[in-house]
């Protein structure tokens, strides 16, 4: 699984190379000195060379372990400060596949395995086929159950946003997480919106529309999440399956490289995984 922010911390290679170049060369423009007086000047050369280049293999050694241990460090913290977030985004969107399970018995949905935007379409689908008095009933029942899930996420959001500056100071906060933030809080701001006016049936499912089409678009743009948008789960069971939730992280890392070939890579998955 990838991160936004990767390894924070590097070593600058360069300087080490230049430093080992400058003292090799140095040591190989002893070799050249004539004997006599400047013998002696040679071995003080050669012996300055030897110290020079063995301390900086050295220091390049601890520079890459301290380093190496920083990073780990870095994104330990990192995956602490963004786990309750990508938690509650996986809730979130889970909840449809919640929402179908409980409200349409008439098919046991519990056994099926879906996307979270396939589940999304299947509320939809089902909601339609409905009265026009249970679909008012589903609407009460959609609305308490997407608004508590919805401020759980943005709750997680405030949260990060009054951290900003030691999350930065920290090296788990840059332009491109901040971006990333902004796209979910304006989404999640505006759902809350939306779902505290509960606007006629007909504006909902227009306002989940739009959601849903953003919001695949932003897990997309995470590389953190963006195995959501591939995992196949049962109700209840968004992050409960290993094997699932493997393939939809190889899935989300190597289709983009297939040229959309999403069909054939994810039956070689699923049959290396069995």
């Amino acid at each position: 699984m990838k991160r936004t922010i990767e390894k924070p911390n590097k070593v600058n290679h360069k300087i080490y190379i230049c430093l080992i170049s400058l003292f090799s060369g140095t040591l190989m423009f002893s070799f050249f000195i004539s004997a006599g007086i400047c013998s002696t000047l040679s071995d003080i050369i050669k012996n300055l060379s030897y110290g020079c280049v063995a301390s900086t293999v050295v220091a390049w050694i601890i520079d890459c372990a301290t380093t190496r241990n920083l990073n780990r460090k870095a994104n330990s913290i990192y995956d602490a400060v963004y786990g309750e977030l990508k938690f509650h985004i996986g809730a979130f969107i889970g909840t449809w596949a919640e929402l179908c399970v409980v409200s349409f018995k008439e098919k046991d949905y519990q056994e099926e395995k879906h996307t979270w935007n396939d589940w999304f379409k299947i509320v939809k689908e089902n909601y339609d086929k409905c009265t026009p008095e249970r679909q008012a009933h589903l609407l009460n029942f959609f609305y308490r159950q997407l608004t508590e899930a919805e401020k759980a996420v943005n709750k997680s959001i405030d949260y990060l946003q009054s951290q900003r500056y030691m999350l930065t100071l920290n090296d788990v906060m840059n332009d491109a997480m901040d971006r990333i933030l902004s796209d979910f809080r304006f989404e999640f701001y505006a759902l809350d919106l939306d779902l505290s006016r509960k606007d006629t049936p007909e504006m909902f499912w227009s306002h989940m529309d739009a959601i849903t089409s953003d919001l695949l678009r932003y897990i997309q743009n995470w590389p953190d999440i963006r195995y959501y948008n591939h995992l196949l789960f049962r109700p209840h069971n968004f992050f409960q399956n290993t094997n699932d939730l493997l393939a939809a992280v190889l899935i989300s890392d190597y289709v983009p490289a297939t040229g959309g070939k999403k069909e054939s890579l994810i039956c070689r998955i699923k049959k290396h995984l069995k």
